[in-house]
């Protein structure tokens, strides 16, 4: 059975949970889905890079508005690339007090906003690398990468949702597993693929991703 697109995980929805009632409300199983997704799934597969331009004399730059955990940033240049320091706003001031602008060697966050410090004091082209919400799947956007990818996610996240509004306790409960299974099997291989060949290291810093993220 194709399941590639969003008509087709609607028609495959109806028939895992046998019903031929329930076309108007599948729609909204897949968006509690992806809202569910948004909240637990780190993949490759919704990781994007923004890249932007700094000014001289300015610190705060807007966050992308799909971002839901922050990875990194990093400064690139035909010379040289490297990762900026997060660091809380605490740390920043204790750091960076007394320097006014300069090459941003770190960062922190304040709401929707990202600050470099020190203060650029040209253009540097910088990097943010986050996880983005789902390009959410409707009539105008039939298909996106983590459907792609992982389609299992979608259908039995969908079939759990439509448990749920049915009250059924015993399709809740196989569902609620089967989908569990399927996101468990998805974490493993993404982590076996990201650090296959290295050798796992603890920051003092730490993973900003833990630090800057959006509810979704």
């Amino acid at each position: 059975m194709a399941l590639s697109t969003y008509s087709e995980l609607l028609s495959t929805v109806a028939s895992y949970l046998n019903r031929d009632d329930l076309t108007a409300i599948i729609p909204t199983f897949i968006t509690l889905t992806e809202n569910r997704l948004n909240r637990e799934l780190r993949v490759r597969a919704n990781m994007v890079r923004a890249v932007t331009t700094t000014t001289s004399g300015q610190a705060f730059y807007d966050l992308p508005s799909d971002l839901i955990e922050l990875r990194n940033i990093t400064y690139d240049s035909s010379s040289q690339s490297f990762a900026l320091r997060y660091l809380s706003p605490e740390s920043v001031s204790r750091e960076y007090g007394t320097i006014v602008s300069g090459q941003p060697r770190a960062y922190t966050n304040l709401g929707n906003n990202l600050k470099l410090t020190p203060t650029p004091d040209a253009a540097y082209s910088i990097s943010i690398n986050y996880f983005s919400q789902l390009r959410s799947l409707g009539d105008s956007t039939t298909t996106n990468d983590v459907l792609a990818e992982y389609p299992s996610l979608y259908l039995f996240g969908a079939c759990l949702e439509g448990a749920i509004y049915l009250n059924d306790t015993e399709q809740t409960n196989r569902f609620g597993v089967v989908f569990q299974k399927a996101l468990d099997d998805v974490k493993a291989a993404e982590d076996a693929a990201r650090y296959s060949g290295t050798v796992m290291t603890t920051s003092i810093q730490g993973d900003p991703g833990s630090l800057i993220r959006r509810g979704a």
